[in-house]
């Protein structure tokens, strides 16, 4: 296997309505230290700092986030190289201007993408994870992450996984992937050994351009006129922002990892979560005997099931029984 190193590549221009009021397009949630003392976004610098396995992240993210991620990396001592989307346009857009900056620095690089507003909690478990999948992407297939359902989530995307890749029982070829279903089909592809699919890839970079290329060429065209009609500011890469607005608006999903017929998914063993709803959060959170969560200066008084949030000024909370309730300063 070749010691190239690994290029990590954090997508953090989304706003995270769903965490609204506390997640907005000012303050988004990646940039929140929504889960403990860092934000999401610096969890995941940390999670990619090992030296021997990554080089040095790329992250891809709004204009308007410049300086949140760059202070933030600094604030965790991550050297990073960040790039400016002048506009939203999904994953699509972002993943493409990925493997294309990964191409340039070395032909054939492997790269992993991860979303910065995502919580995993057994770091070491989720690098033994990459390391299963490295030999597959190598090898030229896209390594998508699934992770076995403890619960039937309507909000997730399932993965039907197959026949074994070499010799790692947890490297698999994947057959399906199924959108977020109902919850008797949630229930059903849990009984079936489905996985939960949590949006993160390893993939060659030579590979993601060819995938690019026949399933999605306008994307790839646009972000690549977008690269080389950048520009440099204050040390961000700043994608030209009428070639960018050239790309069509879709997802990786949608774009390539559904599509493609070379893809492999491997089985994580670490605890994850999109944090995607308050609901996502307090499930993540440490809770007292009665369920109940705080973040911030918060005290549940008789109360359960509740998630106190306050960023400032102590909130108390008395005599509220519910299912996952918040109350939010």
């Amino acid at each position: 296997m070749t010691t190239a190193r690994i290029i990590p590549v954090l997508l953090a221009g989304g706003a995270g309505s769903r965490l609204w009021p506390v997640s907005r397009d000012s303050l988004p949630k990646q940039f929140q230290p929504l889960t403990g003392p860092l934000s999401t976004f610096q969890q995941t610098l940390e999670r990619v700092s090992d030296p021997i396995l990554f080089e040095d992240p790329i992250v891809i993210t709004n204009d308007g986030f410049r300086f949140f991620a760059e202070r933030q990396a600094e604030a965790v001592s991550r050297p990073v190289s960040l790039v400016l989307e002048p506009c939203r346009r999904d994953s699509a857009a972002a993943v493409a201007v990925a493997a294309l900056l990964a191409e340039q620095a070395h032909s054939g690089s492997p790269v992993l993408v991860l979303a910065a507003d995502h919580v995993i909690l057994d770091d070491d478990l989720f690098l033994d994870a990459v390391r299963s999948g490295l030999e597959a992407a190598l090898d030229g297939r896209i390594v998508v992450f699934g992770l076995r359902p403890t619960e039937p989530k309507t909000s997730f995307g399932y993965i039907r996984p197959g026949a074994r890749v070499g010799e790692n029982d947890d490297v698999r070829l994947v057959e399906a992937f199924v959108e977020k279903p109902n919850r008797d089909n949630a229930l059903a592809y849990l009984k079936a050994g489905y996985l939960w699919n949590s949006g993160n890839f390893l993939f060659r970079s030579d590979v993601m351009i060819r995938e690019f290329e026949e399933f999605a060429p306008a994307v790839l065209a646009a972000a690549r006129r977008s690269i080389e009609a950048a520009r440099t500011d204050q040390g961000f890469m700043q994608l030209d922002a009428n070639a960018f607005a050239a790309a069509p608006k879709t997802s990786i999903d949608y774009a390539i990892i559904e599509r493609t017929r070379n893809i492999a998914v491997v089985v994580g063993r670490f605890r994850w979560s999109d944090i995607g709803s308050w609901d996502a959060i307090w499930e993540i959170l440490p809770r007292d005997q009665d369920g109940n969560a705080t973040l911030g200066r918060g005290i549940a008084v008789d109360s359960r099931n509740c998630l106190v949030h306050s960023e400032g000024m102590l909130t108390t909370v008395v005599g509220r029984h519910g299912s996952h309730c918040r109350f939010d300063r």
